[in-house]
């Protein structure tokens, strides 16, 4: 027997299977790690054909609470790393603070000179030297970010690959090199990885994902940081909270 009926309410079957797994999920009865009831069962349970079950759970596998996992099926994955919006932010600082060991894959360290909407962004002379950084960060050893760091070798130029795989960069421009960084300004957008995104990132190509911009300034409101980010939608979201300017007559 079915364990539920679907409604004939317009709304398509996949769509309201999609709405129901999804409360599983974040009501605790399919909780992370564990492996959902199969395909053919959740037809049984449901009274649908198999068409819609799997649409729904791929939606889902997309959205980053499920994944397939070969010889194992469809398991829940653990609650997607959240960050607030409005303050710095350090990597490492916030997924210690889920409970995650935070690690760091240096893919490059290289001087450039700094060329087109990077000298812009910056507010330095074409070919002056930069520092580009590029990196994978991870948490518990899954890749998380893909990112691009641009930094004017003039404001430190003594830094290495080896200081920034041990000590955060705002730390390191504060402490060694006396930078103080008062503000920030972040520009979010959709986007789609490519192959090479892709490949380091271990997901799809073609997956959804958030590019954010970020460019970092210096109490003398001089930006000195300018870093571009490529974060699996899947497994990190944003948040923002919002106070209610509520008139009392």
């Amino acid at each position: 027997m079915p364990m539920a009926e679907l409604t004939q309410n317009g709304v398509p079957f996949y769509h309201q299977l999609k709405e129901i797994f999804s409360e599983k999920i974040e009501n605790g009865e399919w909780r992370p790690g564990e492996t959902i009831p199969p395909e053919n069962q959740l037809c049984e349970m449901f009274n649908v054909s198999r068409g819609p079950v799997r649409q729904a759970l791929d939606i889902l596998v997309r959205d980053g609470l499920l994944s397939r996992k070969q010889g194992k099926g469809t398991i829940v994955l653990p609650p997607k790393i959240e960050r607030g919006l409005g303050t710095f932010y350090s990597f490492t600082t916030l997924i210690e603070q889920k409970g995650m060991n935070a690690s760091t894959q240096m893919l490059s360290f290289e001087t450039v000179t700094a060329q087109g909407s990077v000298a812009r962004y910056l507010e330095i002379p074409p070919e002056e030297p930069l520092f580009k950084v590029r990196r994978l960060r991870l948490a518990n050893g899954e890749p998380l970010i893909l990112e691009v760091i641009y930094i004017p070798a003039s404001i430190c130029d003594s830094l290495t690959a080896e200081k920034m795989l041990t000590t955060p960069l705002y730390t390191i421009l504060s402490t060694c090199y006396g930078i103080v960084l008062t503000r920030a300004k972040q520009f979010f957008e959709p986007v789609v990885t490519d192959e090479y995104e892709s490949q380091k990132l271990g997901i799809s190509n073609g997956a959804p994902a958030l590019l954010i911009q970020n460019i970092t300034y210096r109490s003398d409101n001089r930006p000195v940081v300018l870093s571009k980010a490529i974060m699996r939608g899947d497994r990190v979201r944003y948040y923002v909270e919002l106070s209610a300017q509520i008139n009392v007559p």
